[in-house]
């Protein structure tokens, strides 16, 4: 199973109701949060670990508590073996994925008018080729660029592998002898 939880957060929250929702995050995320210098990240990272409480609850998940999350070397949390989520966010969009059957991640981007060929460097050339010659080429590479850094997310690398190294072909990724399967969630064209 795989429950996908999101929550929009265009306005800054009341003061009131911010300062709650981080009350309910242990002190030592807290303290990380408050190290944020913009109010968007700070309350992004507060909306997620929310997203992750309430949807373990929603999904009668229990015996897991903030306290409990672990992190790879390369600062992944995760519980253990047996449960698995991811949270991403960006824009008004905060993510969070959750499993009890599979490694997953998750990603969101807010689709910004940006210069493609930018990116030559992250995509084969392949890829490449087939982006710019799109009916929709910015939608063509944030489709793209989503999927792969999902999957940086899932296998816990986040960017330290680089994106081109990542080859998605027919929403499947092949990696060390594993098949990871991708579905593209559909919530908002401008994402």
């Amino acid at each position: 199973m795989i429950q996908v939880f999101y929550c929009i957060s265009g306005e800054r929250l009341d003061v009131t109701l911010y300062n709650y929702l981080l009350n309910k995050v242990p002190p030592v995320y807290q303290e990380e949060i408050a190290q944020f210098r913009k109010w968007e990240d700070r309350q992004h990272r507060v909306l997620g670990k929310m997203l992750l409480i309430t949807g373990l609850e929603i999904l009668g998940i229990t015996g897991y508590s903030l306290n409990q999350l672990q992190f790879t070397n390369l600062k992944r949390p995760y519980f253990n073996k047996l449960l698995d989520f991811n949270i991403s966010h960006s824009g008004k969009y905060v993510v969070c994925a959750i499993s009890t059957q599979a490694e997953i991640g998750v990603d969101v981007e807010e689709i910004k008018n940006i210069p493609v060929t930018d990116f030559t460097n992250e995509f084969s050339a392949e890829e490449m080729k087939s982006i710019l010659s799109s009916d929709y080429s910015l939608h063509s590479f944030y489709s793209l660029w989503t999927k792969k850094e999902a999957f940086l997310k899932a296998i816990g690398t986040g960017l330290h592998v680089p994106l081109n190294k990542v080859h998605v072909i027919d929403n499947k990724i092949c990696w060390e002898d594993r098949e990871w399967f991708l579905t593209k969630l559909n919530f908002d064209k401008n994402y």
